[in-house]
């Protein structure tokens, strides 16, 4: 895998998830564990070292700047961006699946007329050659701005406490 891709998809991975990790961490902040919230942020921004122990030695609740407030207002804050990125990677997740798998859904149709037709292998390959670039655009540009916003955000929040 180059190196491209590689930070491409482990960018579009981490956009994609931090909704439902934001959402979590504000459950537990919520039901009075704000030092796992804390440390759950962290551990998706990167603040810790994966290893579970503080980088700034802040201990329980200090999670590299992390705390029930500060894992509240970036829920609050940044829920269009983690929206949109869920929801974009979502929809090239679903489709990634549908046109790399165009013969398992649609080989009891008629694609005698379809894109790439008459032909199985023609239609395949005309959804999973098009799809590929539709999705190296989709990752590429879009989802990496959104995630360089939840970036700056994260940054701007969760290390308020060190500055």
């Amino acid at each position: 895998m180059t190196p491209l891709i590689r930070r491409t998809a482990g960018t579009a991975v981490r956009a994609f998830l931090t909704l439902p990790v934001g959402l979590a961490a504000v459950g537990l902040t919520l039901t009075g564990q704000p030092g796992r919230a804390a440390r759950v942020r962290a551990r998706l921004t990167g603040g810790d070292g994966g290893d579970g122990r503080d980088i700034d030695g802040g201990g329980e609740g200090r999670a590299a700047g992390w705390t029930g407030l500060r894992v509240l207002g970036r829920a609050v804050l940044g829920l269009p961006l983690d929206t949109a990125a869920f929801v974009i990677v979502g929809y090239a997740l679903f489709n990634s699946v549908r046109n790399f798998g165009y013969p398992i859904w649609y080989l009891d149709t008629d694609y005698h007329q379809a894109w790439g037709g008459p032909t199985m292998a023609g239609v395949w390959a005309v959804h999973a050659g098009g799809w590929l670039l539709v999705l190296a655009l989709l990752l590429h540009w879009p989802v990496r701005w959104l995630a360089r916003g939840q970036r700056a955000l994260d940054r701007r929040i969760g290390a308020g406490a060190r500055l």
